[in-house]
C-alpha cells in the first residue's frame, strides 16, 4: 500500500478553516484587551471622583474609610456592588438611618457609583487617621 502524500482537498479545506478560526479568535481576544484597558481607565477616572465625593462620607466613616465609632460600619474594602446596593436602599426608603437617608438622596447614581467603586478600591486595612 502506498502512502498518499498530497493533501487531499479535505484536508486543504480543515486547514483553511483551522487558520481562519486562529484569525477570529485572535481579533476577538484583541477587542477584549482593548475593551479592559478601557475599562481600566474609566474605572480610575470613577475612583478619583468617588475620592473627591467622598468628603462628606468621612464624618462617620473616617478618613479611609474605617470608622472610628462602632455605630457606622467601615466602607473600606467593602464590594462595590453590595455598597452600590445598600445606597440606593437609603435613596428609594428600603432603609432608613437618620443621617445616611439624606446624604444618600442627594447623590446623583453616578456619585453612587463612584463611591462604591472609590471604598472598594481602598481596600479593608487601610490606615486609621
Amino acid at each position: 500500500m502506498e502512502m498518499q502524500t498530497t493533501p487531499t482537498r479535505s484536508a486543504a479545506k480543515s486547514a483553511t478553516r483551522c487558520a481562519t478560526g486562529f484569525v477570529v479568535v485572535g481579533s476577538v481576544l484583541a477587542v477584549a484587551v482593548f475593551a479592559l484597558l478601557g475599562s481600566v481607565q474609566v474605572l480610575a477616572q470613577d475612583v478619583e471622583r468617588g475620592q473627591a465625593r467622598s468628603a462628606e462620607c468621612v464624618a462617620c466613616h473616617g478618613p479611609a474609610g474605617i470608622s472610628s465609632n462602632p455605630m457606622f460600619p467601615h466602607l473600606a474594602g467593602q464590594n462595590a456592588t453590595y455598597l452600590e446596593l445598600q445606597l440606593k436602599k437609603f435613596q428609594t426608603g428600603e432603609r432608613y438611618h437618620p443621617l445616611m437617608t439624606p446624604v444618600a438622596e442627594s447623590l446623583s447614581p453616578q456619585d453612587v457609583q463612584d463611591l462604591a467603586v472609590y471604598f472598594s478600591s481602598i481596600g479593608p486595612l487601610a490606615i486609621r487617621r
